[in-house]
């Protein structure tokens, strides 16, 4: 074990050599042909700028301890769970290191994929028979929603090390099964534009899954089929046997909303090799889903038939399929896939109208909306016989990722809408999601639960459904100055909870099993992705990041700001940005470059700025035309820029900026 070990770190570290890709004499000459801007204004930091960088170190000494508490030396993890679970543990790790973490976090999360991949496929001790082991490194078979939240972390794995052979090797093969390129896994119907079944993977899609879970646990509903389904059909032999094969045609043999997540997959692919192929079937399958919408009148439907008809196994109905509108999880999980998918095709094409895929179901909800006295704005979660019913408040997850992407004013009136009368949230998270804590509002009985100022809501999950992004919108809505402070404190507080809940456990943590695994994750990357880089937070069931813009250390060439660096976007629109970075080392200068967007998708134009904060004849413009300039910044000072920038107008690339040919 110690000799793979070596052999391990020899081949990281040889690969992380390679990747550069330039001499320093060529670095060099890089950094000087770029646009460059010095600030000049020195000052005390600002209260946001000193928590962001304590809750950065603060998170770097809470790694350790985590690592020693669940990873042995080669990486593999003590526990055990579904490997979707495994790999949450350390699904935003390398997101924390593109931000400006030690390098120690990419290290051990690369090190942890490696490990959870390969024990995953050897070997998993299944208790309840799900067969959610590998093959190919990937899935055998798995619902894409469980799929996504396992592959977050290989994604996140692109930010760090874009031309890692191993890497780019996984991305292609994964991405083949659904491009029909291994033999063993034909998951696709090119004809029909869609995936043929609920459950796919490395070998292929699945004919049958389980009638029992999903039917009893409110995943699916087998209606208008079978319009009244007893209670206790699994008990009798006979029974259950009709109602597995009935389930398996009307349900098992559909394509679903949570398909859409594949585009993550595809795009990823297309992030590291720029091959068109990837692109285009990205762009063919929402095509297709946005088609199908625009034939149910408006609505998404959620399955499928093979031959490409809607409710083709269920008499026409429109409704019912895995994690769809019938489904107690499903618009989470639906709306999480739509809003992938139609970032992934607008980031792909710079085609603006397939942002309409999400934006269409979120003024559908809308649309349908019931009001509270006070005001607030209840949508329907879920549609049965009867009709649309479990009327919550709206989640700001969503249109949070749709607002980002389009900047749009038409999107922007809808978040002022979600803000308007928010009075009120469900007694606890289960309450948002499960059947019987929340009495409908339809039924006149709504469970109001807790009072709570939205821009005091901040979520205190690593993997949240996007709460905290409340207090993100009120902020660029000039109503919740303090945003900054009060969610870079929140996470802080949080990683010092869990911190200290890891000292006191006593449980042996190979005794430790499935969802238990992973919420001491010290880890909470949602503050520091909304400041620094004025983005939604990940979604971390299969999401990719999204950034207005984003930081590499120049002198370290890697990724992140660099030490004693904060950065804050204050102000978004679709044609300007504004960002201030502030140097809090008291010695020595920074050099950062700022790049626009994730993948270096948007362009910047040019750079106003004030040299001195006394004088107005001191405002300078530097243009840019370009996605990235260079920025130095001398010992405690700060720089306030105002950005104008085009966007979704570059090829979207993990390649680091020196890496570009």
């Amino acid at each position: 074990m110690r000799k793979f070990y070596i052999i391990s770190l020899l081949l990281f570290n040889f690969s992380t050599t390679i990747l550069h890709g330039q001499t320093k004499d060529s670095y060099t000459d890089f950094l000087n042909e770029l646009p460059s801007i010095k600030a000049t204004h020195v000052k005390a930091p600002p209260e946001w700028a000193i928590i962001q960088r304590l809750l950065i170190r603060t998170m770097e000494e809470a790694t350790p301890v985590f690592v020693a508490r669940f990873m042995r030396e080669d990486g593999s993890i003590y526990g055990e769970g579904p490997y979707d679970d495994v790999y949450e543990m350390f699904y935003n790790w390398p997101e924390f290191y593109t931000i400006g973490a030690d390098k120690y976090l990419y290290e051990k999360s690369l090190l942890a994929y490696n490990a959870i991949t390969r024990t995953n496929t050897t070997f998993y001790r299944d208790s309840i028979n799900y067969h959610h082991r590998l093959h190919k490194e990937f899935p055998r078979h798995d619902d894409f929603f469980h799929i996504s939240e396992g592959m977050t972390l290989f994604y996140n794995l692109g930010l760090t090390a874009p031309q890692l052979p191993a890497n780019v090797r996984r991305a292609r093969r994964f991405a083949g099964f659904y491009l029909n390129e291994d033999p063993e896994a034909p998951n696709f119907d090119p004809e029909n534009t869609l995936v043929k079944s609920i459950f796919t993977g490395s070998e292929g899609p699945l004919a049958s899954s389980s009638a029992e879970y999903n039917l009893r646990y409110g995943h699916a509903s087998l209606y208008p089929v079978e319009p009244n389904l007893e209670p206790e059909w699994n008990e009798n032999p006979q029974r259950t046997e009709e109602v597995q094969a009935l389930y398996d045609q009307v349900v098992t043999r559909t394509d679903v909303p949570v398909n859409l997540g594949i585009t993550g997959l595809i795009t990823n692919a297309y992030l590291y090799t720029g091959e068109e192929k990837y692109k285009q079937w990205v762009l063919d399958y929402v095509d297709a889903w946005m088609q199908r919408i625009e034939e149910n009148d408006g609505l998404l439907p959620d399955n499928i038939g093979l031959s490409g008809k809607i409710g083709e196994y269920r008499n026409g109905q429109w409704w019912g399929g895995l994690y769809g509108w019938y489904a107690r999880y499903g618009l989470m999980m639906m709306f999480a896939a739509m809003s992938n998918a139609s970032e992934c095709a607008y980031l792909l094409s710079g085609d603006p109208k397939y942002l309409d895929l999400l934006r269409s179901q979120i003024k559908g909800l809308i649309n349908r909306a019931q009001y509270t006295e006070e005001g607030q704005m209840l949508v329907p979660f879920r549609m049965k016989r009867e009709g649309w019913y479990s009327y919550r408040p709206m989640m700001a997850r969503d249109l949070a990722h749709l607002w980002h992407a389009s900047l749009a004013e038409e999107d922007w009136q809808m978040v002022e809408k979600l803000l308007e009368g928010s009075k009120y949230r469900p007694l606890s998270d289960e309450g948002i999601w499960g059947q019987n804590t929340l009495v409908e509002f339809d039924n006149k009985t709504w469970e109001k639960g807790e009072a709570f100022d939205p821009a005091q809501e901040m979520s205190i999950s690593d993997r949240s459904l996007g709460k905290s992004e409340y207090a993100r919108l009120m902020y660029y809505a000039g109503k919740n100055p303090d945003w900054p402070v009060e969610a870079l404190k929140a996470d802080l507080q949080e990683v010092i909870r869990r911190v200290d809940f890891m000292h006191k456990d006593e449980r042996d943590p190979g005794m430790i099993e499935g969802d238990e695994l992973h919420p001491n994750n010290p880890i909470l990357t949602k503050a520091l992705v909304q400041t620094t880089m004025g983005a939604p937070q990940s979604i971390y069931f299969g999401g990719l990041l999204r950034a207005s813009l984003r930081y590499f250390d120049a002198e370290a060439k890697r990724p992140g700001l660099p030490p004693n660096v904060a950065a804050l976007v204050s102000n978004i629109s679709a044609d300007m940005l504004t960002v201030e970075v502030v140097n809090l080392s008291l010695t020595e200068s920074k050099s950062l470059l700022v790049q626009a967007g994730a993948f270096g998708e948007h362009s910047f134009e040019k750079a106003s700025f004030m040299t001195d904060y006394v004088e107005e004849s001191s405002n300078q413009t530097t243009t840019i035309d370009g996605r990235y300039f260079l920025l130095e910044i001398p010992p405690l000072a700060s720089i306030v820029l105002n950005l104008a920038h085009e966007r979704y107008v570059n090829q979207p690339t993990y390649a680091f900026p020196w890496q570009h040919k």
